[in-house]
């Protein structure tokens, strides 16, 4: 359900979403996975938006392997292949090929690191996350150090391969990071460790600059720490050098489709999260993102509840808070209400 400023105009969107994963171990060492995502939309959210379809394309994609079985004013039905891959598996040597997911990220809110295919924090239903059509390979050099390739054809804007070395220093978990992103050279730096018994974490991305685009970096540190009584804290800090610093007068004009290197459209965003599991069965979030310069505030509050041992009820908020004409106003809200069940 999404609200305007005022609580009012409701726009209703639904969704049925059945994810199939099938795993096929031939041999010792080779195992083929297929992951297929079928989603149902309808009501106001699709009615509203006539490039609706067009929207669930994943741009990181290279080959379109995505079905649109119903295609009313109202009513979708869409199916993706979302994983589809060989995966070789020896001692020290681990080799993919196919559709999935190269995962880099360290942090929670943002990774800069995570150049292959960077999710949105703020899409919830997504837990598997995006991935990409390539391949990589990774080697065990000893127990605390692996060196890793991997190379993504990236849809219509080009391609992605980089190289990262992982090692074990000073109590650290610290990742090297070198390749080129579409256009342009890039470098980047990630870590995990602890300060007494505060996790701490970062991420740092660089892009050279190329022929039509200037150097930029981003940059996400973390802390987490959680207390005896239960409750868990986590605090995040993005910076990104292409993002806005200035309050904006139409919030609906503004790019959300994220990047890895634009991870925010905004310059510097700071976030809190706290989160406390009250029951074995119930358990409550909160997380308050802010923007200075931009002045945006997003508040996510967030309540999941264990109705059965494979069944799921989460009730999640987004409120979208921007100073406007001098003032801080609601730009939207929007309320979801889930139910998950895994069989």
């Amino acid at each position: 359900l999404t609200f305007d400023k005022d609580f009012r105009n409701l726009v209703t969107g639904n969704i049925l979403h059945n994810r199939l994963n099938v795993k096929w171990k031939s041999t010792e060492h080779i195992t083929a996975v297929t992951e297929l995502r079928t989603r149902l939309f309808w009501g106001e959210e699709v009615r509203l938006n006539p490039a609706f379809v067009s929207l669930l394309r994943n741009e990181n994609e290279k080959i379109n392997l995505q079905k649109t079985w119903i295609e009313d004013e109202s009513l979708v039905l869409h199916t993706n292949a979302e994983r589809l891959y060989l995966d070789f598996q020896d001692e020290a040597l681990n080799v993919r090929l196919g559709r999935q997911r190269i995962n880099w990220g360290i942090t929670t809110s943002w990774n800069p690191n995570d150049i292959f295919n960077a999710f949105n924090f703020l899409d919830f239903d997504y837990e598997e996350r995006p991935g990409v059509d390539g391949g990589k390979v990774h080697y065990m050099l000893s127990n605390s150090s692996n060196a890793e390739f991997a190379y993504a054809f990236s849809g219509r804007k080009g391609s992605v391969g980089a190289f990262k070395y992982s090692f074990n220093k000073w109590n650290y978990d610290v990742q090297l990071i070198a390749g080129w992103y579409k256009d342009h050279p890039t470098s980047g730096v990630g870590w995990a460790g602890y300060i007494k018994d505060a996790g701490f974490k970062g991420e740092a991305q660089y892009y050279f600059p190329s022929n039509d685009s200037a150097g930029h970096i981003n940059l996400a540190l973390e802390g987490d720490y959680m207390f005896e009584s239960g409750w868990y804290l986590n605090a995040g800090f993005l910076f990104n050098d292409k993002g806005l610093f200035k309050p904006v007068s139409d919030w609906s004009a503004i790019d959300l489709n994220l990047s890895p290197e634009n991870m925010m459209p905004t310059r510097w965003n700071m976030i809190l999260t706290t989160a406390k599991e009250i029951n074995p069965l119930l358990s409550a979030n909160l997380s308050v993102l802010y923007a200075p310069g931009t002045e945006l505030l997003i508040v996510l509050p967030s309540v999941q509840y264990n109705m059965a041992p494979n069944l799921d009820l989460n009730l999640i908020g987004q409120s979208y808070i921007a100073q406007m004409n001098d003032s801080f106003e609601a730009v939207y809200h929007r309320f979801f209400i889930r139910m998950k069940w895994s069989f």
